[in-house]
């Protein structure tokens, strides 16, 4: 699994797609895989509900579908996928004061998270397209389908933080979110296996900061429509530790 770049839209920035481990953009912590209620203040995630089964790469279930996430367990809340006890991701619990801005940043979240557990899952898991437009659907179907992701996996652990939202500069009724990407701790591994797969070692380009377009449908929904490319260290000199 490559870091994502796909070719740049007509009149929108370039949708980017597979962010996983040394490339990996992979790795979901899922503080035992439930749905997690984001403590704004310490950045820490607090579990409540009971989660559905997880899925195990190498076991079982990798031949069979992926369990979907379970609904929010609230207003501020993300939606934390069934990742099994190899993955975890560490997702920053900030929110900007601004309800409607709000609203956004935690639709990204999921869709973030949501990637990250098909990217997991092989590709089977479609969770993700509820926060995406068509457009955007199309063009991240197109990754998930590559052998990279079919096959693969992940293991180990992924940090989102510094994440922050601005009006888009081209489109101002837009938002940009963007957030640091830390996989250093995350490794690709066999889909039909478990095991590592050979070749990876930490590099610069395991912390970058990327940075989702969303847009407002009629109905109030937030969805994302686009991703720009990835800024890796050291021009993102603040997302390496």
């Amino acid at each position: 699994m490559n870091p994502r770049l796909l070719p740049a839209a007509a009149t929108t920035p370039a949708p980017t797609t597979t962010r996983t481990a040394t490339t990996t953009r992979a790795a979901t912590t899922t503080r035992a895989a439930t749905i997690c209620t984001v403590l704004i203040c310490s950045g820490l995630i607090a579990c409540s509900s009971p989660a559905p089964p997880a899925f195990n790469p190498g076991g079982p279930a990798s031949t069979a579908p992926a369990p979907a996430p379970a609904p929010s367990s609230g207003p501020g809340s993300v939606i934390m996928p069934p990742f099994g006890k190899n993955a975890h991701v560490i997702m920053t619990g900030w929110l900007p004061r601004n309800a409607g801005l709000a609203r956004a940043v935690l639709a990204d979240k999921d869709y973030e998270l949501a990637y990250l557990y098909a990217e997991y899952t092989g590709g089977r898991d479609s969770s993700w397209t509820s926060y995406v437009s068509p457009t955007m659907e199309l063009q991240v179907r197109g990754v998930l389908s590559g052998q990279d992701v079919t096959t693969e996996s992940f293991q180990g652990t992924i940090r989102i933080f510094g994440m922050t939202v601005i009006r888009d500069p081209a489109v101002p009724a837009d938002v940009d979110v963007s957030a640091c990407f830390d996989n250093a701790a995350a490794a690709n591994t066999s889909l039909s296996s478990g095991a590592v797969l050979p070749g990876q070692s930490p590099s610069d380009r395991n912390y970058y900061r990327y940075t989702d377009q969303l847009a407002q449908t009629p109905s109030g929904q937030w969805q994302v429509v686009s991703d720009y490319p990835l800024v890796y260290y050291p021009r993102a000199k603040e997302c390496k530790p």
